[in-house]
């Protein structure tokens, strides 16, 4: 009797057939979050996975490179290599060097915080995928800037590094989902933005 109390039990949870089912890692329409959360082993790992392409681009603007402040002879393209820098247990640089044949050359590097900023929302511009919308996703590292050659003017306090991964997928996020990156170097001493491509 007990046993074919369970197996009723078992049939109310799972739902009539044909009836969806909720999953982890489904969306639904008009979801949004945005949290600060602690950047752990599981999104350092992910994190750890992505493959940078080899070219870089400064945002220019109707200015043209003239305007920018904080990069010595600037360029709109550069060529780039990305390194992994673990100095010691639960700190890690990311290296950005860039090179560029008409302009200057040199580096960028953002000590990866402990804290991450997450934010996932429904664009509402396309189909549901099955398991829901598909979500637009942004992961944001920020942290003080060192900067070397080309980019050494923008070095000093209050100069501030953002490392923006962008991508889209369900509530379930891997390095798989990200697409676009973009760097972002803020405050008195210069301000520019070069961005890029993620590839498998």
């Amino acid at each position: 009797m007990r046993r074919g109390r369970l197996v009723v039990a078992a049939l109310v949870l799972l739902g009539a057939p044909g009836e969806a089912l909720p999953c982890a890692c489904c969306t639904n329409q008009g979801q949004r979050l945005v949290e600060v959360e602690a950047l752990d082993s599981g999104r350092l790992e992910e994190i750890e996975r992505l493959r940078f392409g080899t070219e870089a681009q400064l945002y220019v603007g109707e200015a043209g490179v003239e305007a920018i402040a904080g990069i010595l002879d600037p360029t709109e393209r550069y060529t780039l290599s990305v390194t992994w820098d673990k100095m010691q247990p639960g700190k890690t640089n990311i290296g950005f060097a860039l090179a560029s044949p008409g302009g200057g050359s040199g580096s960028l590097s953002l000590r990866l915080p402990q804290k991450i900023s997450i934010f996932e929302v429904d664009p509402r511009d396309g189909p549901d995928q099955g398991t829901g919308p598909a979500l637009y996703k942004e992961w944001k590292l920020m942290g003080e800037v060192t900067g070397t050659g080309a980019f050494s003017p923008t070095n000093g306090a209050k100069q501030v590094l953002t490392l923006i991964l962008q991508g889209r997928g369900n509530s379930c996020t891997s390095a798989a989902d990200f697409t676009h990156w973009t760097l972002v170097t803020e405050g008195p001493k210069g301000s520019y933005r070069l961005f890029g491509e993620l590839v498998r």
